[in-house]
């Protein structure tokens, strides 16, 4: 229910028809059943090219050991492929001291319950960069439905509520329904460092909520 409104109002028309404004809303809980791994390789070396061809064949394992864990080239992309010079001040001035090469991937897991293993087999072939983990849903529009069907159901029955208590009669189809106000299954984002040792991968649950205000008529 949004903040200053009230939960229902009603107004005379005409001194014969008057209306039912009510607010529903519909929660639907949903397991997520997608797991994304942000992780990478970072290598540094004085020679350039020794960081690249390094951060190369730390990649290649990294990428067979997944392969190898039914990942799919399809569920695996590289996010990001920097090579950043790195300085330290000697005598207040920046000497060059080699170079920084980072290759982040995003790791699409469609199996919660194996994202641990995914892991440990990532870290344990070269990754040594890990920036959390992304809970998801998939298919969350059939969730949605289903929250949004809870909502109109909500509001018809604080309509016949109100209407019971002074004893009206409510016609049970609404003028209107409008849609207010939805929360799509927000991404869940879990830290997490560079270890060995499989992480229990706890998913929890989310929440999708569609919010509604219909409109009644009664005699």
């Amino acid at each position: 229910m949004q903040m200053g409104m009230p939960p229902y109002s009603y107004e005379l028309r005409n001194g014969k028809e008057a209306t039912i404004t009510v607010q529903g809303e519909g929660v639907v809980k949903a397991k997520p059943d997608v797991v994304v791994l942000t992780i990478g390789v970072r290598t540094e070396d004085l020679n350039v090219k020794q960081a690249q061809a390094e951060n190369a064949a730390l990649s290649t394992n990294l990428l067979a050991s997944l392969k190898q864990l039914g990942i799919t080239e399809q569920n695996i992309k590289t996010l990001s492929y920097t090579i950043t010079p790195q300085y330290e001040h000697v005598n207040e001035k920046p000497t060059l001291r080699g170079y920084q090469v980072d290759h982040l991937y995003e790791i699409i897991v469609l199996n919660v319950q194996k994202a641990g293993e995914v892991y440990e087999a990532a870290v344990t072939n070269g990754a040594n960069v890990a920036r959390g983990l992304v809970f998801r849903v998939s298919g969350p529009n059939a969730y949605y439905k289903q929250a949004l069907v809870l909502a109109v159901q909500n509001a018809q029955e604080k309509a016949r509520t109100i209407a019971s208590t002074y004893n009206l009669n409510i016609n049970p189809v609404p003028n209107s329904v409008v849609e207010e106000s939805s929360q799509m299954p927000r991404e869940f984002v879990a830290h997490s460092a560079v270890h060995g040792g499989a992480p229990p991968i706890q998913s929890g649950e989310m929440e999708i909520i569609s919010t509604v205000r219909a409109v009644f008529t009664y005699m």
